[in-house]
């Protein structure tokens, strides 16, 4: 199977640089240089994975309000933000969008090339586990699509969210910080993108359920689920 991956980058020569190296390597790659190209792009086909630039020619946040466009058609779509700005903030926030990875300009070519097979292998590893719903108490986790509900009702978690998740559910006795770190499968990851990524966890089961409680933080370690 030949993944698609869509590039949004205003720059040409940084744009035609990513598109011959994945295609090098067997991808298939869709280019646009801008939001409504992309937005036009995702209306015809939409993309196994989308490598975003922030910045869009005017558009101070263009990759951040494609994402969301994005998101809106399929949640689980991973998105990969490239970027000139190391802000924590515009890290936060691409996170919050329900972003894969972050990585900051400039990296190499072989870099990215590994970040996407990495998260292709992991979605391949995802698929090859047995299918059957894991239950736990109003939880249910499918791990074939990555796919959580509460109550029946389905949670809008991303593939991060969902590993962490997982990880929680796990480990009975609790997560560390490092296993929900090596949860991620994303490499270099700081100790407050964990807890954003809880913090954004908790947000949308309280969204379904007001009376939600049931990640709780153990201090000095990391955070455990307990049933409620």
């Amino acid at each position: 199977m030949s993944y698609h991956i869509a590039i949004v980058e205003d720059d040409p020569q940084q744009r035609e640089h990513y598109a011959v190296a994945l295609r090098t390597n067997g991808y298939r790659v869709s280019e646009y240089a801008n939001r409504e190209q992309a937005i036009h792009g995702f209306s015809q086909q939409l993309p196994d994975l989308a490598i975003l630039d922030i910045i869009l020619g005017s558009e101070v946040g263009g990759g951040f309000e494609v994402c969301r466009e994005l998101k809106q058609r399929s949640p689980q779509i991973p998105v990969i933000f490239l970027t000139t700005r190391g802000d924590e903030l515009d890290k936060i926030y691409g996170l919050q969008l329900g972003a894969w990875d972050y990585q900051t300009k400039p990296v190499s070519l072989e870099f990215l090339i590994t970040r996407v097979d990495s998260l292709f292998k992991i979605r391949q590893g995802n698929t090859s586990h047995q299918a059957e719903v894991r239950m736990l108490g109003d939880i249910e986790m499918n791990p074939v699509t990555m796919r959580a509900s509460w109550k029946h009702v389905a949670v809008d978690l991303t593939p991060t969210e969902f590993d962490i998740l997982a990880a929680l559910l796990a480990n009975p006795e609790g997560a560390s910080i490092e296993d929900l770190v090596k949860a991620t499968r994303q490499g270099l990851v700081e100790d407050n993108t964990i807890n954003t990524h809880i913090l954004h966890i908790r947000k949308k089961f309280k969204k379904l359920d007001p009376e939600f409680n049931c990640i709780k933080t153990r201090y000095g370690f990391g955070y455990c689920w307990i049933c409620q």
